[in-house]
């Protein structure tokens, strides 16, 4: 580490460790009851259900192939077996839990609980990183089109054009709904990417497990955010002061990036008022849902007024650097946003399925109920 970053991370982590001291007194443990969870994943482009903290899956290990099964339909890598009549699609759980898709497009559990119709169809993301593709007709006698059991770039189509198949078919492109199958297998959450950000909404839930599971979740993938706080310092090479101070401290940070960006680590609120958390080493990360470019990210050392990272959300998200400069006051950024990776690319919202107002009203609920 060189000199001017040692100087600043040292100087950040007095300030923190007093602000941490200042946390002391407010009822955290009574905040994170009553608020929705975050759970960060350090994650890039490979996305696995179980990062998601809400169990997993209900899958069985060490994995197989993907294979027909020899009597019916197919068997996963994690041991789900998926079974195809004209009556719908039955998936059996190694954890023992069953769900069936129907043909009109309602999921349902053996307990009763239902969820839907997605008319056109369903995709199902498992713990072992299959996916169950349903694909239905609209204004047929049998409802139940296709179906695709996807691993890997290994595609195997039980049902074909409403009849039994047995068919090895290429990986397709899906444009309709998607679910994850978490919990035991039939907790079922809709995802919805915002960039480094993805929301998922509670879809279907045993009525026994309904308070053990909440209604909405929030990952954030912590790849993106580090990477873009690697590369920042290169496109800010002026000699002001004030600029080099600002750049300095973000190499500290990205040098201290594993422990304050933790992987797997459920976060604390660090507001009653905020959509704020709180991060490893003293950092908190908030969400800010208005301003320009919204909604964004935004990393804060300690309670500092004002963050010194900022990251738009979206499919052309960017990194921004809080402007150091005294004299500049009403510019909210110095120079131009350094280019994040995209994440996940499958899982981002899309327009024709009106995913992202879905996923900000989503977004504006939590801010709302606090």
């Amino acid at each position: 580490m060189n000199g001017p970053s040692l100087r600043v991370l040292i100087a950040t982590t007095a300030s923190l460790q007093l602000a941490l001291a200042q946390q002391q007194d407010e009822p955290l443990a009574a905040l994170r009851l009553a608020l929705p969870e975050v759970v960060l994943a350090d994650c890039d482009d490979s996305i696995d259900v179980a990062d998601f903290g809400l169990g997993g899956g209900g899958v069985a290990a060490p994995p197989r192939a993907l294979r027909f099964d020899a009597k019916d339909g197919c068997v996963t890598p994690g041991g789900v077996r998926v079974a195809c009549r004209s009556a719908g699609v039955k998936l059996t759980f190694p954890s023992g839990r069953e769900l069936l898709v129907a043909p009109d497009g309602a999921l349902h559990l053996r307990s009763g609980e239902v969820a839907g119709p997605f008319g056109a169809g369903v995709e199902l993301l498992l713990a072992d990183g299959a996916r169950v593709r349903i694909a239905l007709a609209q204004g047929r006698r049998n409802r139940l089109r296709d179906v695709w059991v996807v691993h890997g770039a290994r595609a195997l189509q039980p049902w074909r054009r409403g009849a039994e198949s047995r068919r090895t078919d290429r990986v397709r492109a899906w444009s309709g709904v998607r679910l994850a199958c978490c919990g035991d297998g039939g907790d079922l959450y809709r995802p919805l990417g915002l960039g480094a950000l993805l929301v998922l909404e509670r879809v279907l839930v045993e009525a026994a497990r309904r308070e053990q599971t909440p209604t909405e979740r929030l990952v954030v993938w912590t790849g993106p955010l580090e990477r873009s706080l690697e590369h920042m310092p290169r496109q800010h090479r002026e000699t002001q002061q004030h600029v080099r101070r600002a750049v300095a401290a973000v190499e500290a940070v990205a040098e201290q990036g594993a422990a304050i960006f933790r992987d797997g680590a459920a976060l604390r609120r660090a507001s009653r008022e905020r959509l704020r958390w709180l991060l490893g080493v003293g950092f908190e990360l908030e969400l800010e849902l208005d301003g320009p470019l919204a909604p964004r990210l935004q990393l804060f050392a300690g309670r500092s007024p004002l963050p010194m990272v900022e990251w738009t959300l979206g499919a052309a998200g960017a990194a921004y650097l809080t402007n150091p400069n005294p004299d500049q006051l009403g510019k909210r950024w110095h120079g131009n946003g350094t280019r994040m990776p995209r994440v996940a690319p499958e899982l981002q919202v899309r327009e024709h399925l009106e995913e992202r107002p879905r996923a900000l009203e989503l977004l504006r609920r939590l801010a709302g109920g606090r």
